[in-house]
């Protein structure tokens, strides 16, 4: 029976131990990280207390401009512009809303094409709501500025050529945007949101045929969240950024793109405690994931955990995780139909944990690379790669390098009418344990193995027509 592998250090390493004991070259289950929760709760939104002030403005035609300035507490302001004269829409509609104090609300709700809102707010527990565009609307601009606690910002924008933007500098912030782009003269949406405080939330979901999303937030306990849809003409592609300094941050990125499409995802958090999770998708396209989790000089970015899943149809699946500092857990998992898998892991720390989990049908290839160091010639690191192709043409190739001690790399190769399995093991230091399987029943199979140090222990096993272990 195969054994679980878990994630918790002394744990996991006390079980790879007894795993080397045993000699069993059988079981090479990939760990998965620990559970990621890219739910959050939304903060309340609508009216903030009593009306003291109120502005209502209300405008038919093309070329409206609103402006509104309120200074106390209980601001209100509602602005509704519609340019809609015809089937094409209005044009030139502006709007602009100055708040200062506690509890101010603002609400735009604007109709037609080339509409511009603004919405500045200096005080505690604003709100701030702007919904954009019917028929087909199109360049269309709504931002959003907001300094102070417990601040919260809704944007809505409808079909093409959109830009929704939010700067929030506070603590407690929740920022929403939505966009939907919808054919017609199809160009695509870009989103971004700022936020600077604690406890901040971003939340970004879009649409269309090209979708662009931008995240940076900085402070602890940040949660941006990025989901983008592309299947409607045009360039039919995703595009996602998250930049994240800080503590206890967690980034969650979900992109499917349909036909000839792409989705990118690049993520980067500076600090501690910080989660990465991206989920892609592509039909007849490409999935592309970029992880960087600390950086190469700070080693006191530590628990950092990243999970990465890639699925693609006739196109190709690329991920690279960085990961510097101490309990990093990285997992990657690829599907390709008729198509390509590569992956590249790099850990700098140490109790290191690493899996890659990789899976190619219809002539298709796994490549993969993990490499693992210790500060100060630390160690306990833990690498499993598992890779199966299947089909005419196909193959599999793994290189693990360790440095440290009391490394632990398992490699789990399979080629169902395949090509070859090619492992590359290289491990510099001592008690370091090394598992690889090859099974290719009518290929071969090239296992390379290089230890270094003292107390090292290595397990091969071949099935295949020829098999070169050395």
């Amino acid at each position: 029976m195969k054994k679980q592998i878990l994630l918790g250090a002394a744990f996991l390493f006390a079980a790879s131990m007894t795993y080397g004991q045993q000699g069993d070259c059988d079981d090479c289950s990939v760990p998965q990280v620990r559970c990621i929760d890219c739910s959050f709760d939304q903060l309340d939104s609508g009216p903030r207390g009593a009306d003291i002030n109120t502005s209502l403005v209300d405008q038919d035609g093309i070329a409206n401009i609103a402006i509104v300035d309120q200074m106390g507490d209980g601001n209100f302001s509602t602005i509704k512009q519609d340019g809609q004269m015809d089937a094409l829409g209005g044009v030139g509609n502006e709007a602009y809303v100055d708040q200062y104090g506690v509890k101010n609300h603002s609400d735009i709700k604007q109709d037609g094409n080339y509409n511009y809102g603004e919405v500045y707010q200096n005080g505690t527990e604003n709100y701030a709501k702007q919904d954009v565009g019917v028929g087909w609307a199109e360049n269309n601009d709504a931002y959003a500025f907001q300094y102070g606690e417990g601040n919260t910002s809704f944007q809505k924008q409808r079909y093409d050529n959109n830009e929704a933007g939010v700067v929030q500098d506070g603590d407690g912030n929740y920022a929403e945007q939505d966009q939907s782009s919808e054919e017609n003269a199809v160009a695509g949406s870009t989103a971004w949101i700022h936020q600077f405080g604690t406890s901040n939330e971003a939340k970004q979901m879009q649409r269309g045929s090209y979708n662009f999303a931008f995240a940076f937030q900085s402070g602890e306990n940040n949660t941006s969240s990025e989901d983008q849809v592309s299947d409607a003409g045009g360039m039919s592609a995703n595009d996602s950024w998250t930049f994240q300094f800080g503590a206890w941050n967690l980034s969650c990125v979900t992109q499917e793109a349909t036909g000839d499409a792409y989705n990118f995802s690049g993520v980067g958090q500076n600090g501690f405690n910080n989660s990465s999770y991206v989920n892609q998708y592509a039909s007849d396209g490409a999935n592309y994931s970029l992880v960087f989790q600390g950086t190469y000089w700070n080693n006191l970015s530590n628990n950092n955990v990243s999970k990465v899943n890639q699925y693609t149809e006739n196109g190709e699946n690329r991920s690279l995780v960085w990961q510097v500092g101490a309990f990093n857990e990285s997992t990657v998992d690829q599907y390709a139909m008729n198509a390509d898998n590569g992956s590249s892991v790099t850990q700098f720390g140490y109790k290191n944990v690493s899996g890659v989990d990789q899976s190619a049908t219809d002539g298709a290839s796994n490549g993969s690379t993990v490499f693992q160091t210790g500060y100060g010639m630390g160690g306990t690191n833990f690498s499993a790669v598992n890779q199966t192709a299947e089909g005419d043409d196909s193959w599999n190739t793994s290189s693990v390098d360790q440095y440290g001690f009391g490394n632990v790399s398992c490699v789990d190769q399979n080629a169902i009418d395949g090509f070859n399995n090619n492992s590359v093991v290289y491990q510099f230091g001592m008690e370091n344990q090394s598992f690889v399987n090859q099974d290719a029943i009518s290929a071969s199979n090239t296992s390379d193995v290089n230890q270094m140090g003292n107390n090292n222990f290595s397990c091969v096993t071949q099935v295949g027509t020829t098999n070169t272990p050395f």
